[in-house]
């Protein structure tokens, strides 16, 4: 299992999050990069709470983001 790097994290919506600061909605999806390089998306709850991770990993942020937009649903 890959351990995701400490580094900003994008919403789908575009704005930009720390790892370590959680947000003030109910859900939020966060893009991230793997220290390998590639990008997963996960389901943030609130309190910054992990709730869902992607399985695969991705070569480019844009495909993370729009595999994430797929479950936001």
């Amino acid at each position: 299992m890959a351990t995701p790097a400490r580094k900003a994290a994008s919403t789908l919506d575009g704005t930009t999050q720390t790892d370590s600061s959680p947000s003030t909605g109910a859900l939020r999806f966060d893009v991230y990069e793997e220290n390998s390089g590639r990008h997963r998306w996960r389901l943030c709850a609130s309190d910054g709470r992990g709730l869902a991770t992607s399985c695969e990993s991705f070569a480019t942020r844009d495909d993370a983001q729009r595999a994430a937009g797929e479950n936001r649903d």
